[in-house]
């Protein structure tokens, strides 16, 4: 089995998935099909034992629509026909390549998916069976209708208001003198040309409508047809007309719904190119070229062939292309589109402190090493979680799927009945006409379809741009419905690095005369207690001397000489060893601070305990604060940790948590995930990504807290690219704002049918005079689609 993407071209509404999904499955090959109507992006999964890409390509174009792609060319003059044939075969059957086709002039053309594979890629690979690239630059393959698309939009569409306009100074008018004839020379030709102009339209609707998978342009597609028909019809002497209509109405109905329908269209498909500019732009960080630092000199290469390993280098205001450490050199970078913090971040080489692919340096000069290239990238990530956040559907969407499945048929069923009622019951064919193409234009199951997945995709891209990875479409409507969320300390409630926290003094040395000799002699130990000693003079700016003897004790501390002064640091073990005697004041302050889960280090200085430094994890500023806004919100709020009872217990005191667990291995935290919700809890889990990996992934919902090098692609429901726990509230309030724009979606999509649908058919005609025309409906129509994507878009301004 093989997996591709795709981009469809001029999907536009999840009824028009159902036409492509047929075709597909007729291959008797496809055995999944996944597609984002707002996006077009599709994923395919075949038996390439039985069919090529081609293959798949091919039934997409078969149901009448096009698949973004790029071409190559290549010079095979130097084969035989018979070479060439073989050849073109074994092109087709590469990775990515859609068609080949060799010319008899020895020119091949080389049909790619740049989703897939890329030029160079391609390049190589025919390189290998003697072919000679013509051009180093992939051509983009845009026909003449996409082109011309813009201007035949916006023609048919000033015909259609024209045609519009004409028909209704006439009306208003009481009918002008010999209008009928003016206006029959006049609006035929109009409606005519704004049907031409909108061929893809018609002709797309139409080959679905054969296809017996009717979609939203085959219900344009048969009213336009009908009026335009009716029209010509009643020029010709075939059908007569009475109570106040003239061919004209029927021109103007099929000229107005197809000049409004086409514009509109193009107006959505730019409003859904805003939507996910940013995304596209993204992407486009993905391609270039780079300076790779080889030995003593640099040279360029690009970005798709960097391996990880590779050294490159970035200067000041460009765009750093890969996830890594930095090895050489200092900077500010602008991580904001990763983390939403606007103030760039200071990067070191002695700190080997990490880069993100796509962030900027401001000022300075780095050479990275990376440690991520190609689709493992964090901004890869970002682009893949966007790209498939409507793989798991929310509940309403789901609903909303199983309805437009259906919804194109009652719609046609429905302008059946409305046909037969006013031509056959009612007597009157033209109005029969009328109200039928009203009902068939007025339909929107556009609207109805794209409700949830474009609010959810805008959702994931604007959570992004904020630091938070979403990896589901679903996770805003669980992580509402939960009730109960369970911390991991190390890195999570806690900032994850052993720090100085208290400095006990004992005897008449002050703070900064104690930290000076232990330092001192702490700095030649690579022991992780020692190194926090070490920082707290740093951060305390205390400055501090080479020992001039310096000896490890393992498991007990350090020793050695200072200005000739004996200086030691370690337990009661040290003490033991260096007859040192230690007051009762000094044990209660080990013992206190080993209740509280720290680690009492204590400093001797000739012989004399002078100070109990007392050194643990530090618990991030906003975890309390974050703690009691998620109690007030109603969640039950606890620990799962590895850590000693007296540890735990003492955060579970500090923070104000309902519960708390400790000495749990990562296996012992998925089955407490799992007791909980066999208990009827819904729990949201939170930890670092890594050795919490097992009960991320049993949680209801799964937050991983990490700094964007640390992640990797089974963190998590949810990656936490700040490492804020502040996100978790924005994520409650984000997840009701989303819920909320779905719910209106749904909503105005369910009311505009449910209100207009009746009208058209002209439920209310005989009684009060009410309806509406094909042209206004398509109006009605297009409205209804633009009002729901304006209100998802309304989530990037939020």
């Amino acid at each position: 089995m093989r997996r591709t993407r795709l981009k469809i071209i001029g999907i536009d509404c999840p009824s028009c998935v159902y036409a492509i999904e047929r075709r597909l499955r007729s291959l008797g090959c496809v055995s999944s099909f996944k597609v984002e109507v707002s996006t077009g992006e599709a994923e395919v999964e075949y038996d390439d034992e039985k069919c090529l890409l081609k293959n798949v390509y091919e039934a997409v174009r078969d149901a009448g629509y096009d698949v973004y792609k790029e071409k190559m060319y290549f010079d095979l003059k130097s084969l035989s026909g018979e070479e060439a044939a073989l050849l073109e075969s074994k092109i087709r059957g590469l990775q990515g390549v859609f068609d080949a086709k060799i010319s008899l002039t020895g020119v091949a053309t080389v049909v790619y998916n740049p989703l897939e594979t890329t030029p160079e890629d391609v390049a190589s690979r025919l390189v290998a069976y003697g072919a000679k690239p013509l051009t180093a630059v992939a051509e983009k393959s845009v026909s003449l209708g996409e082109k011309t698309l813009l201007y035949r939009r916006v023609a048919s569409f000033i015909i259609g208001l024209t045609a519009v306009s004409l028909s209704m100074y006439s009306m208003l008018n009481g009918g002008v003198q010999g209008w009928g004839a003016v206006s029959e020379k006049l609006l035929l030709p109009m409606a005519a040309a704004a049907i031409v102009l909108n061929y893809d339209i018609v002709a797309r609707g139409l080959k679905s409508l054969l296809m017996l998978i009717p979609v939203m342009d085959s219900l344009i597609a048969v009213s336009v047809i009908s009026t335009f028909t009716a029209g010509v019809a009643s020029t010709i002497g075939l059908m007569h007309l009475h109570g106040g209509l003239h061919s004209s109405s029927f021109f103007e109905a099929s000229a107005g719904v197809i000049g409004f329908v086409g514009l509109g269209k193009y107006l959505e498909e730019r409003l859904r190119r805003r939507a996910f500019k940013s995304l596209e732009e993204l992407a486009s960080l993905l391609r270039g070229s780079v300076r790779v630092v080889v030995g003593d000199s640099v040279v360029e290469k690009p970005v798709s062939q960097l391996a990880p390993g590779e050294v490159v280098e970035v200067r000041a205001g460009e765009i750093i292309p890969v996830d890594g450490v930095v090895v050489e050199g200092s900077g500010y970078v602008d991580e904001s589109s990763f983390t939403g913090e606007p103030v760039p971040r200071a990067k070191k080489a002695e700190n080997r402190d990490p880069v993100l692919a796509g962030s900027v340096l401001n000022t300075g000069f780095l050479r990275v090493r990376a440690t991520r290239v190609g689709g493992d990238l964090l901004i890869a990530q970002v682009i893949e979680t966007v790209r498939e956040a409507e793989s798991v559907k929310p509940r309403l969407a789901r609903l909303a799927d199983k309805i437009v499945g259906y919804f194109t048929w009652i719609v046609l069923g429905l302008a059946a009945a409305t046909f037969s009622y006013w031509s056959l019951l009612a007597g009157n064919l033209q109005m029969g006409v009328v109200f039928t193409a009203a009902v068939l234009t007025v339909a929107c199951p556009c609207a109805l379809g794209i409700a949830t997945p474009l609010v959810v995709s805008i959702a994931v891209l604007k959570a992004s741009r904020s630091g938070v990875l979403i990896r589901a479409g679903d996770v805003f409507e669980k992580i509402l419905g939960s009730n109960t969320i369970v911390f991991d300390k190390t890195g999570t409630l806690t900032v994850g690095k052993p720090a100085v926290v208290k400095t006990h003094l004992l005897g008449n040395a002050g703070v900064e005369s104690v930290l000076r000799m232990a330092c001192s002699v702490e700095s030649r130990s690579e022991h992780p207690l020692s190194r926090a000693i070490v920082e707290k003079c740093v951060s305390e700016k205390v400055e501090f001397p080479e020992p001039e003897e310096y000896v490890s004790i393992p498991g007990e501390g350090v020793y050695g000489l200072v200005e000739g002064i004996g200086v030691a640091v370690g337990n009661l073990e040290l003490a033991e060893r260096l007859g040192v005697p230690v007051s009762e004041k000094a044990l209660r302050l080990v013992e206190e601070a080993g209740a509280r889960g720290n680690t009492p280090v204590m400093v001797f200085i000739n012989n004399e305990v002078e100070a109990v430094l007392e050194i643990g994890d530090v618990v991030k500023d906003e975890a309390a604060s974050v703690v009691r806004a998620l109690k007030e919100r109603g969640f039950r709020v606890g620990l799962a940790s590895g850590d000693v009872e007296a540890s735990v217990k003492y955060y579970r005191e500090a923070l104000g948590l309902d519960f708390a667990y400790w000495g749990l291995k990562p296996r012992d935290k998925a089955d407490l995930v799992r007791d909980m919700q066999r208990n009827g809890l819904k729990v949201v889990f939170v930890g670092d990504g890594l050795n919490d990996a097992p009960a991320l992934a049993v949680a209801d919902v799964g937050v991983a807290m990490g700094s964007g090098a640390d992640v990797s692609k089974e963190a998590g429901d949810i990656v936490v690219l700040n490492n804020s726990l502040r996100t978790l509230t924005f994520l409650l309030d984000f997840s009701r704002l989303v819920k909320r724009k779905i719910v209106q979606n749904i909503a105005w999509a369910f009311a505009y049918n449910v209100v207009l649908i009746p009208l058209a058919m002209g439920v209310l005609y005989l009684s009060h005079r009410l309806f509406i025309t094909p042209e206004m409906a398509a109006a009605a129509m297009i409205l209804s689609d633009v009002s729901v994507l304006a209100n998802a878009l309304s989530v990037l301004r939020s």
